[in-house]
Order: structure tokens, then C-alpha cells, then sequence
């Protein structure tokens, strides 16, 4: 009988620890509380539950899954409820908060030590594509879009993990997603002297929304050394030109957000500059600018509220 009762025992320890450890061996909790779970019962997210269930959310964040949850707490809800003239959760529009609060969370679980500087997917959508977040880790800070940084980091959850963040994360505009990566801290530069950071800031700008075919920091370098001879010998010089705001438009499609499976080969773009260019998609996708030099898109479909970047490996040139 003893030895009966010595097996049952072992059988209810041994369920008992498969069904609190995953099979990867990770030691990743898979019973007990939910994202939502977690985040009702911290009393410093009492706005985010009330954003939640208003959206009608929080079934999202209670069902299994593999999710990562930026969670801004209270004083980051109160700080975005002023800046936006809200008096309080309700005031938000529904469709807004909706699409606001999908913006905090991806479908895949991180830890801050796995992720890396670089654009990922949300829940949120525009015109049936997720939008990006630029999330950069520096010094073991994990910092969203350079608009919040994570607090209170790594609260595994049943069905993924929570981070806390000090703000509201906003829907980003394609300036938002450029100016967050240092990897474009020429092109924000020349864009902001300019005074084109504005308009790729806004939505109800005329020519929204945008496809920015974004010149990288190794776009530049390339370009300044392709020509030993010409005038270019650093950034500088590049930002000092007198039809800079006019080459910096050659480089945006305006009316448009024009995804990569939208592009045609031998299709001609005609840009918000002078001038046009034409696509190629034969090996990847690839330019021929005005002067004659096929530069490449190296990524695309990064997802801003009024438009989408790809990134180039030059600087496109009108003639």
C-alpha cells in the first residue's frame, strides 16, 4: 500500500511539473497568470486596464499566444492623456485606442537581452499591413521608437512576457521610424535641416501618405566615396548642397504607400522632386535613377500611420 501511494504521489509531482514547464526545457511558466492577468493586478496599470477593456482587448492579452506586452504604466497614460487633450480613457476615440494599444504588443516573445536594434511587427495595422517598432538596445537599455524606455523588464507570463515602459508608445509616422534609427542619422539630419521632418511627420499633409526610399548612413558613405573626383568628400558636403530639399523629395512618392509586391518591373516612379526613375525587379528589387546608377533596396516594408520605407544602399540622383 505505501508503495502505491509512493507512485501516486510521484505521478501528481510529475504532472504537476510538466504542466508548470514548458518542453523546451526553458523553464517557462505556462500555467498561472495571463499578460492580462499581470497587468490587472499591478495597481500601477489601472489606466491600461481600463484602455484594455474598453477596447475590448483584454481577451487578447488573456488567450494562449506568444506574446511581448510594452505596458505603460499609469503616470506614462496620464502624461499621454494631457499631451493629447483627453480628460480621461473614454475621451479616446475607440478605433484610436484600439489601434494604439495593438501597437505595444508583437507576436513573438522576447526577453530585452534577445532583442536587437531593428525594426519588428505589431498587431497594430494600417490598410491591412502591421506596423513597425524601432527598438534599440544600448547598454542593456531597451529603448521603443526613442520615445520610451522599459522600466520594470522580462515579467514572464503564461502566454509570453510583459515589459513595463515609462511612456505611451504613439503611432509612429515615417519620420518617427527613420529619426529612431541611428542607422539614418544622416538622412534625419538632412531631412530635418530641411524642414521635411514636418511633412513625414504628419498625416493630413497633401501628399500623405509616403514611400520614402530611404538612403542608410552606409548609403551615404557609399556615395561619397564613389566619386573620388567630385565635390563630396564627407556628410557635410552632401548637406550643404543648394537643391538639397529638391533631391531629398526625389527620394519620396507622394499619394502612395507603395509596398514591395506593389512594385512593377520597368515601372517609372515619379517622385515628389524633379524628375523620375524606374524599377526594376528582376534580382531583387533595384532603382535606375535619373542618372543612370541602379542602387538597391536592401530592406522594405517598414510600416509607418502614413506610409512605408524601404531602404536603399545610395543615394538616388536625379541626372
Amino acid at each position: 500500500m505505501k508503495r502505491f501511494l509512493n507512485k501516486v504521489l510521484f505521478l501528481v509531482l510529475l504532472v504537476v511539473s510538466i504542466s508548470c514547464v514548458d518542453d523546451d526545457d526553458n523553464m517557462n511558466v505556462i500555467n498561472g497568470p495571463t499578460a492580462l492577468d499581470f497587468i490587472m493586478e499591478s495597481p500601477d496599470h489601472t489606466l491600461m486596464v481600463q484602455a484594455l477593456e474598453r477596447s475590448q482587448l483584454d481577451f487578447t492579452l488573456d488567450q494562449d499566444g506568444s506574446l511581448t506586452v510594452f505596458a505603460p504604466n499609469n503616470q506614462a497614460f496620464s502624461t499621454f492623456l494631457s499631451a493629447n487633450n483627453f480628460g480621461s480613457i473614454d475621451a479616446i476615440p475607440e478605433d484610436l485606442l484600439r489601434t494604439l494599444l495593438l501597437y505595444h504588443v508583437q507576436t513573438e516573445i522576447k526577453t530585452v537581452g534577445q532583442f536587437n536594434s531593428q525594426y519588428f511587427k505589431t498587431l497594430a495595422q494600417i490598410d491591412n499591413a502591421q506596423m513597425d517598432v524601432f527598438v534599440e538596445l544600448e547598454n542593456s537599455n531597451l529603448r521603443i521608437n526613442d520615445e520610451a524606455t522599459v522600466i520594470d523588464p522580462d515579467n514572464t507570463v503564461s502566454n509570453g512576457i510583459v515589459h513595463i515602459i515609462d511612456n505611451v508608445l504613439d503611432l509612429p509616422s515615417v519620420f518617427t521610424l527613420i529619426s529612431a534609427n541611428p542607422n539614418f542619422s544622416n538622412l534625419t539630419t538632412a531631412l530635418t535641416q530641411e524642414g521635411l521632418s514636418i511633412t513625414l511627420d504628419d498625416n493630413t499633409d497633401a501628399s500623405a501618405p509616403f514611400t520614402l526610399f530611404a538612403p542608410s548612413n552606409p548609403a551615404f558613405a557609399s556615395f561619397i566615396a564613389a566619386d573620388p573626383n567630385d565635390e563630396f568628400e564627407n556628410v557635410q558636403d552632401v548637406l550643404d548642397q543648394n537643391n538639397l530639399d529638391d533631391q531629398l523629395l526625389y527620394h519620396v512618392l507622394g499619394n502612395q504607400a507603395l509596398r514591395q509586391d506593389a512594385f512593377v518591373d520597368g515601372s517609372t516612379i515619379n517622385p515628389l522632386g524633379n524628375g523620375t526613375f524606374t524599377v526594376g525587379t528582376m534580382s531583387g528589387i533595384s532603382i535606375l535613377d535619373g542618372s543612370g546608377m541602379t542602387v538597391n533596396l536592401v530592406a522594405t516594408n517598414i510600416t509607418a500611420f502614413n506610409g512605408v520605407i524601404h531602404t536603399l544602399d545610395f543615394i538616388l540622383q536625379q541626372q
